[in-house]
Formats: C-alpha cells, sequence, structure tokens
C-alpha cells in the first residue's frame, strides 16, 4: 500500500495515478476482506469513505469501474446498505467504453447482492447471461457454480448435482474444488436419503447465513437436529453454527462446537477442517502460537 501510495503521491499528471490510487485501494480491500477475522464496522466504514473519495477524484469510468465494484460489495455486505450497492453496479455497468470481463464482474457481483438481498430469480438471471457469454472461460465456470448454489439453495438437488458435474473437471482448481465440496455435500446427504426434507431444510439455512440472518439460520438447522436426530447432517450443522459464531465474535461458543466435531464426527469429512479452524482460532484470537 505505501508503494502505491508513493506513486500516487506524485500528483495526477504521473501517467500510474489511476492505476497506483485504484491498486492501494484494491489492496487495503483484499487486506480486510480476505481475512479470517471479520473487520470492523469502522475499518469498512473509513475503506468505503475513501473509495468515495476516489471516485470523486478520479471519476466514474470504465478505468475506475473496479472501484465501484469493490464499494458496492463493501456497502451491501459490511454497510447494510444494499440499495445504493445496487444503484452504483448498474451504473457501472452502463459505462461506456467498459471491457467485457469487468462488465462480467460487475454482473456477477451484482448477482451476489441480489442474492443476499433475497432477490433470487434475478440473481440466477445475470449469473446465467456471465455464464452464456463466458461459456470456456473461469468468469463462465463461477457463473455456473454459482446457479448450481441457487439450485441447491432452492431444493433442486438433482440439477444442482448434474451442474456440479460439469464443474469437477473445470480447469479453475478453485472452482472445482467448491464444485466437488458442494456434489460430496449433496451425495452424502441427499442421495443417499429417503428423505428430502432435512437436506432443503439445511440448504435453506445455508441461504439464510449468506443473507447474514444468523439467528434464523441457527434456529432451522436446531429444528432440523430436533426432528431428525442422528442425522448424518450433523457434522455440517456443527460447523456452520461454528463459522457463524466465528465471524459475530464468539470465540468461545465457536471452539466447543468444533471441539465437539473432533469429539464425536472425528472420522468423517469435517474433522481436518475442525482442526484448521482451531489452530486459526489460537493462532490468530488467542495467540498461543505452540497450541496452533
Amino acid at each position: 500500500v505505501a508503494s502505491y501510495k508513493y506513486v500516487a503521491g506524485k500528483g495526477p499528471s504521473n501517467q500510474f495515478y489511476i492505476s497506483a490510487r485504484t491498486e492501494a485501494l484494491q489492496t487495503r480491500y483484499t487486506q480486510l476482506t480476505s481475512s479470517i477475522i471479520t473487520p470492523s464496522n469502522e475499518e469498512m466504514s473509513g475503506l468505503a469513505g475513501e473509495y468515495n473519495t476516489a471516485l470523486v477524484d478520479l471519476g466514474k469510468s470504465s478505468k475506475t469501474a473496479i472501484l465501484m465494484k469493490d464499494l458496492a460489495h463493501i456497502n451491501a455486505f459490511y454497510l447494510q446498505n444494499s440499495t445504493e450497492a445496487i444503484a452504483l453496479l448498474n451504473e457501472a455497468i452502463e459505462l461506456p467504453g467498459l471491457y467485457e470481463t469487468v462488465e462480467a464482474v460487475c454482473k456477477l457481483e451484482l448477482g451476489d447482492i441480489l442474492l443476499f438481498t433475497g432477490d433470487i430469480w434475478e440473481a440466477s438471471l445475470l449469473y446465467s447471461q456471465v455464464e452464456l457469454d463466458f461459456k470456456e472461460d473461469a468468469l463462465g465456470h463461477e457463473s455456473k457454480f454459482r446457479n448450481a448454489k441457487i439450485s441447491y439453495y432452492t431444493g433442486d438437488f438433482e440439477w444442482a448435482q448434474a451442474q456440479l458435474d460439469v464443474l469437477k473437471a473445470s480447469t479453475t482448481k478453485l472452482i472445482s474444488n467448491d464444485a466437488i465440496d458442494l456434489s460430496l455435500l449433496i451425495t452424502d446427504n441427499f442421495n443417499m436419503d429417503t428423505i428430502a426434507t432435512p437436506m432443503l431444510m439445511f440448504a435453506q439455512s445455508e441461504l439464510l447465513s449468506y443473507q447474514n440472518r444468523d439467528q434464523e439460520a441457527i434456529a432451522k438447522v436446531d429444528s432440523l437436529i430436533s426432528a431428525y436426530p442422528g442425522h448424518s447432517l450433523a457434522d455440517e450443522i456443527l460447523w456452520m453454527k461454528a463459522n457463524i459464531y466465528f465471524d459475530q465474535g464468539k470465540h468461545e461458543e465457536s471452539q466447543g462446537l468444533l471441539n465437539q466435531i473432533l469429539s464425536i464426527h472425528f472420522t468423517d469429512i469435517l474433522a481436518d477442517d475442525a482442526l484448521f479452524k482451531l489452530a486459526e482460532l489460537n493462532e490468530l484470537v488467542y495467540q498461543d502460537l505452540e497450541k496452533a
């Protein structure tokens, strides 16, 4: 960040001025949004202020569309201002001279925010547009995966599975891994079960969690366990709740749930994930490096 700010400090006449301003903000954005520790409201409000200042100084154009996309993400997912985020992305998508890939990235972000606000089918429509425009590209694979998740959230597990089977061969390793993880979840807990209701309840709870409706998500999975005690989803439910509590800063509750996974479900697929999460908890929250 300091290096980019140094270049930007050379003034607007410098040919790298816009790039330096943009990269400095994006680096700070990545630092905050990729951290395992949820950034504070003050940090994200401050970052949003820096983005707004940059957009005033540099103007809204094809060169700053990525800044508009990042600011929209901050507004929707951190500052509870989805209306402004949606308006900003629609404005970015209509900018003249916008690169096709940048337009696609903005559409994916808009789809994510519409899904976040509950406008599921409009989100799916945007994902489908990107998938159609970038069939053999990583962006197309990413949009197909997001559409598969919508099918999963809404209980169309067979269609979701069909799309995930295609994505398992994706050249983008990260997308392929995500597809495999979701495919395994469906296979282990739906294809092997004679009752679809528990899987549907769990999928709905994951959508609620994505929408930051954490208490509703927890209530739904708790009712799932009450109705279907001993169900194969038990370890996934503990994992989901542990992550929700971790993001809320309730680290002791998260630690307790992770330890439950290790004590009850130590032979299941999430045991290694629980161990890794506990290591991160001890390193980053409790600063106990030896235990981590």
